[in-house]
């Protein structure tokens, strides 16, 4: 089963939706973004749906004490660090906070992408990769060279590979089916206005959940 992330998440509603839907996970963005939450509104919101999936909270170049103060409000299971945080500090976090940790690295940024995941090589228990942009660290919706995925998920191999950028219901059967990757993360593919859109995660979720059970059908009968 492809795994989903729904990024993002502000309101109680929409966590009340994603529980409901089966979805793998939730994602807290507690950087500069127009998503940004607190850490008491996420500890609230958490506690408002005890049945939520489990949380993911996106950091940009956080300190290890800012990420105490998260985690002192609300009951993280997962730290996405999607800055510049170094090797050293990945597995440091790991240790501190006994918590899984995965590096968002972005793709075409210039830099051979093989040796960053190199560099991150258990400091990290999973990589997501987003399109690069100089303005901001994610959350673009913009979409990536896919055919590069092959080659991501075999240089993170054993770990799993997460793709994020420009992902939405008319394209994510093509990314399902044509490259597999463990885990999506949308966000702005799944809103309108800025804001999250029920219909729109709900197809997106139909969507990714029937591909899987096609896969699964042709496996069997094969």
């Amino acid at each position: 089963m492809t795994r989903i992330k729904i990024c993002g998440v502000k309101r109680a509603e929409t966590l009340r939706l994603l529980a409901r839907l089966d979805v793998d996970y939730v994602g807290l963005v507690f950087a500069e973004s127009r998503r940004r939450v607190d850490a008491q509104t996420a500890g609230a919101l958490l506690a408002a749906v005890p049945d939520h999936p489990p949380a993911v909270g996106v950091f940009v170049n956080p300190t290890e004490a800012e990420l105490e103060h998260v985690l002192t409000h609300a009951p993280l299971a997962v730290i996405q660090l999607h800055g510049q945080e170094s090797p050293a500090f990945c597995e440091s976090v790991r240790q501190r906070f006994s918590l899984p940790v995965w590096k968002a690295l972005a793709v075409g940024g210039g830099e051979p992408l093989e040796n960053v995941v190199d560099a991150y090589r258990g400091a990290a228990d999973a990589f997501l990769f987003d399109t690069y942009d100089p303005r901001q660290a994610g959350g673009t919706g913009k979409r990536f060279s896919w055919e590069q995925i092959p080659l991501l998920r075999k240089w993170t191999a054993p770990a799993p590979c997460i793709i994020a950028g420009g992902i939405n219901a008319d394209n994510v059967a093509e990314l399902v089916g044509r490259y597999r990757p463990a885990i999506i993360d949308v966000s702005s593919g799944v809103e309108s206005d800025g804001e999250k859109d029920a219909k729109k995660i709900r197809q997106f979720v139909e969507r990714v959940r029937e591909h899987d059970r096609i896969t699964e059908g042709n496996a069997y009968r094969a």
